[in-house]
C-alpha cells in the first residue's frame, strides 16, 4: 500500500514538471535574450555618444565613424553595424549641431523567442551635440 503512494507521487511530480517545464524554459530564455538585447543597446546607445563627442571636436567623417567603431564591443558584429553622420562633413561649422545615429540588428538565437520578435531584432541610437 505504502509502495504504491509513493510510486503515484513520483508520477504526479514527473507529469507537473512535464507541464511546467516549457514555461519556466521559455521565461530563462527570454531572460537572457533581453539581456542580449539590452546589452547592445547599452553598448550603441556609449558608441553614438562617443561618435557626437568626436564629431564635436574633430569635425570628420572618417574619424566619427573610427570612433564609434572603436567604442562598439568586440562581442558586436560590426557588420551588422549601420552609422549615419548628419549634416555632412562640408556643411558643418563651428556653432552647428552634429548628429551620429547607429543602428545595430541582434540576431536572435532562441527558437521560440525569434517566433515572438522580429529576427534580427533592430535597435538604434542617436546622439546630437554641438561643434566646438
Amino acid at each position: 500500500m505504502v509502495i504504491q503512494l509513493l510510486r503515484q507521487k513520483r508520477g504526479q511530480a514527473l507529469v507537473e514538471l512535464a507541464l511546467v517545464l516549457p514555461v519556466i524554459l521559455l521565461i530563462l530564455f527570454g531572460i537572457v535574450e533581453f539581456g542580449r538585447v539590452f546589452h547592445a543597446y547599452l553598448v550603441i546607445t556609449n558608441a553614438a555618444r562617443e561618435g557626437a563627442r568626436e564629431g564635436a571636436i574633430s569635425n570628420s567623417d572618417s574619424q566619427i565613424q573610427s570612433t564609434v567603431e572603436t567604442a562598439v564591443d568586440p562581442s558586436l558584429d560590426l557588420n551588422n553595424l549601420n552609422i549615419k553622420i548628419s549634416p555632412s562633413q562640408a556643411n558643418r561649422s563651428r556653432g552647428d549641431s552634429v548628429k551620429v545615429e547607429v543602428k545595430y540588428n541582434v540576431d536572435l538565437f532562441t527558437p521560440v523567442v525569434t517566433q515572438l520578435l522580429p529576427d534580427p531584432f533592430p535597435i538604434s541610437s542617436a546622439s546630437v551635440m554641438r561643434i566646438e
